[in-house]
C-alpha cells in the first residue's frame, strides 16, 4: 500500500521513517499524551545538550567560532539563539542576584521620611493633648511643661533629620526642593507644581526625579529591562570595528559578528558567575570575573584572527578603547530615555 506524506503529500517508500521532502515523521496523526511529553522532553534536553557542548567550547576562546566558520554547526547553539539566551539569562542574575542599585540615593532617605512621619504624628498629638488643656481654667503647670518639654524634643529631632533635597540641572540651575518630610507625604502633582517656571524638559525632568527619589529600585528595574536593547544594539558596532581593524585580513563581515556574539557570551556568562557567587559569599568575583573576561576576548583574537602578540594586544586596545566610546554613547542614552519614560 502506497503511502504518503500527511503534511506534504510526498511519496514515502517502505523504508521512510520520515519524509524526503520536509522532514515529518511518518507517525500516525492522531497522538498520544506519551508522544507529547516524549517530544517535550526529548526537545528540552536536546537543547540542553547543545547548550553545554556549546559552553564547553567557549571555555577554549574562539573555538566555537572556528568550529562555527568549518561547517560543524549542528551540535552547537546557533550564534545569536546562543547571545539571545545568554543575554536573557544575564539581566536575569542582575535583576535577582545582584547586591547593588543603579540608584543609591532613597533607600535611607526614605527610612528617615517614615521616622519624620512618625515623630510629626507624635508632635500632632501633643499639640491635641495642649489645645485641650487650653481650655481648662486651672492648668497643672507641672503637665504643661512635660508637654512643651517633650515638643520641643521632638520638633528639634525633626528639624535634625529634616533635610533638603536640591534638583540642579546642568551643575547651575536650581530648578525644584523639597524637605524629606515633603517627599514622603506629598503627592507627586504637588510637589512638581512648585516648579512653576521651568521649561519643558524641566518640569519632565523634576517630575521624573521625584519619582526617582521615591522608588529608586524600580528604575533600575526599568534600565534593566531594556538593557537587553542596548546588548543587542552594541553587537553590529563591534563587529564593524573589528572589520575595521582586520580589514587586510579580508574576512566578511558576518565572521566578525559571529565572533563578536561568541565572545560577548562568554563574557557574560563569566560575569554572571560573579555577580552570584558575590550575592552567596561576598567578596569581589564580579571584579575578577570581569576582568577574566577582558583577558578571555585578549587570547580570542589572538586565536581567531592569527597576529602576534604584539599586534594583537594593540589592537585589543584599540578595539575597547572605541568599545568604551560606543557603550557610553549607547548607555547615555538608554539613561536619558529611561529617565524620561519612567513612570
Amino acid at each position: 500500500m502506497e503511502r504518503f506524506c500527511p503534511n506534504c503529500s510526498t511519496s514515502l517508500r517502505e523504508t521512510d521513517r520520515y519524509c524526503p521532502s520536509c522532514g515529518q515523521k511518518d507517525a500516525p496523526a492522531r497522538v498520544t499524551v506519551r508522544q507529547l511529553i516524549g517530544d517535550l522532553l526529548g526537545n528540552v534536553f536536546a537543547w540542553d545538550n547543545r547548550f553545554f557542548r556549546s559552553v564547553r567550547q567557549l571555555a577554549r576562546p574562539a573555538s566555537l567560532t572556528v568550529l562555527f566558520f568549518e561547517g560543524k554547526q549542528e551540535r552547537y547553539i546557533p550564534p545569536v539563539r546562543l547571545y539571545f539566551f545568554t543575554v536573557l539569562l544575564h539581566l536575569a542574575v542582575i535583576n535577582f542576584f545582584s547586591t547593588n542599585s543603579l540608584f543609591k540615593i532613597s533607600d535611607a532617605d526614605r527610612t528617615t521620611g517614615k521616622e519624620l512621619v512618625r515623630l510629626e504624628g507624635e508632635m500632632s498629638a501633643i499639640r491635641s493633648v495642649r489645645d485641650s488643656m487650653a481650655a481648662i481654667a486651672d492648668l497643672d503647670p507641672v503637665a504643661v511643661q512635660v508637654l512643651d518639654s517633650s515638643y520641643t524634643r521632638l520638633e528639634n529631632q525633626f528639624n535634625e533629620v529634616n533635610d533638603t533635597i536640591t534638583l540642579i540641572l546642568f551643575g547651575e540651575q536650581t530648578v525644584l526642593e523639597f524637605t524629606l518630610y515633603e517627599l514622603e507625604t506629598l503627592s507627586l502633582d504637588s510637589l512638581a507644581a512648585r516648579n512653576k517656571d521651568a521649561d519643558w524638559f524641566g518640569s519632565v525632568a523634576s517630575t521624573q526625579f521625584i519619582k526617582t527619589y521615591r522608588n529608586p529600585r524600580a528604575l533600575t528595574s526599568f534600565i534593566v529591562a531594556r538593557l537587553s536593547w542596548m546588548m543587542f544594539l552594541i553587537i553590529p558596532f563591534i563587529a564593524l570595528v573589528l572589520a575595521g581593524l582586520y580589514f587586510p585580513k579580508r574576512q566578511y563581515y558576518v565572521e566578525h559578528l559571529v565572533f563578536t556574539l561568541h565572545y560577548h557570551v562568554a563574557a557574560y556568562l563569566l560575569v554572571s558567575i560573579g555577580i552570584i557567587m558575590d550575592y552567596f559569599i561576598g567578596g569581589s568575583w564580579t571584579g575578577l570575573t570581569f576582568v577574566l573576561s577582558l583577558a578571555y576576548v585578549l587570547i580570542a583574537l589572538k586565536h581567531f584572527y592569527r597576529q602576534s602578540w604584539g599586534m594583537t594586544i594593540f589592537k585589543f586596545c584599540v578595539l575597547h578603547v572605541l568599545y568604551l566610546v560606543i557603550f557610553l554613547v549607547l548607555a547615555a542614552l538608554l539613561m536619558i530615555t529611561s529617565f524620561l519614560l519612567f513612570a
